[in-house]
Parts: C-alpha cells; structure tokens; sequence
C-alpha cells in the first residue's frame, strides 16, 4: 500500500514538473520590445451608460511580442490590485472585502481572461499589427476616478514592453461618472439616442 500510494506522489510530482511550475517564467527569455499605445474612455460619464474602456497595443519592433497584457488598476497606486478592477476602495471596520464595484463589466476582452489579478492577456503580437483590449462597461457608483493600465508583453513580466521615448506604456484616465441618469430620446425612425446635457 505504502509502495502505491509513493508512487502516486511520485507521478504527480512529475505532472506538476512537466507544467513549469509557477515561478520559471516557463523557458521565456526576459527581452524588451518596443510598442505604441492609445488608450479611449469616455471622461464624462452618467449612470447605467454604456461606455467602453480601449487599449489599442502596437508592435513598432521587428520581434513578436509573446503574450501582451494590460492590467486595470482603479485604486490609488499604492493600493494596486488590492481593489478589483473597475472598483474602489470602501473604508470601514468588519468588512469582509474592501473592494466595491465602480463599473460591472459587462464583457471584458474576448478569451483575455488570465489567472492574475485585475491582468487580461491577448497573446502575440507581430512585428506592425495591433491588438486591442476592450472592456464594454456600465457605471454604477457616481464619483470622480482615475483608471489606471499599466502593459507587458508577458503574464509572467519577463517580456517588457517600451514607448518609444523608452518610457514604460502605462497611463491614467480621469472620469467622472454623474448621479443623474442618461437622458434619452427616440428619434422619428424609432432609434434611441442619448441627449447632450
């Protein structure tokens, strides 16, 4: 019994070494490659709106990025993940999280999704071409915010990604999200449209 139950240990142990492991960078080469970026949201923002955050990433290098990311990070920067993407940080004793949604997110980036925190991934990026993250979102909180994203070329951050300038592409974006709700109206051809307030 105890013969089986090593040999079991010993098989697993395998499986997990044939994984990679979590802290390898899995045979990635820590290299830096060269990008542009734009970055799209809407500044003033009401509740229950529609809206879109866009990260459009550029490789203007002649290597294939392996795996650009972009992480969204809405707390203050010495809070980092700590509050969920798209959230705030709520103060007060006995709660259970911190973290409070600004925004719901009604679709993130298509197949983005990666196991660290508040970071969606895109894949390769060839020499020229452009990947774009899109986040489609609702505000639910009023208040003024700054969205931060900060980019890499990896989950694992062994592939760094450079502006131009040699600066690292992260970037802020000042919203204000108003209490008063979208004004709307229906046009004579039966589309609804939003109202400039």
């Amino acid at each position: 019994m105890l013969r089986g139950a090593t040999a079991a240990v010993a098989a697993a142990a395998l499986v997990l070494v044939g994984c990679g492991g979590s802290g390898g960078g899995g045979g990635e080469p820590a290299a830096t490659y060269q990008v542009s970026a734009r970055a799209s949201f809407p500044a003033r923002q009401t509740l229950a709106e529609h809206v879109a955050l866009r990260i459009a990433v550029r490789n203007g290098g002649t290597r294939t990025i392996p795996n650009v990311t972009a992480t969204i990070e809405t707390g203050t920067p010495s809070q980092g993940t700590a509050v969920a993407a798209f959230g705030a940080y709520l103060s007060g004793a006995g709660l259970a999280s911190h973290s409070r949604p600004v925004w719901v997110v009604d679709a993130g980036p298509v197949s983005g999704d990666t196991a660290y925190a508040n970071t969606w991934a895109l894949g390769a990026i060839r020499p020229g071409r452009t990947r774009t993250f899109v986040w489609h979102v609702t505000p639910i909180r009023a208040g003024s915010y700054t969205v931060r994203y900060r980019l890499a070329g990896s989950v694992t951050g062994r592939s760094q990604l450079r502006l131009a300038n040699g600066s690292a592409p992260v970037g802020a974006l000042k919203v204000q999200v108003s209490g008063a709700p979208e004004t709307v109206r229906v046009t004579p051809s039966g589309r609804i449209v939003s109202v400039p307030q």
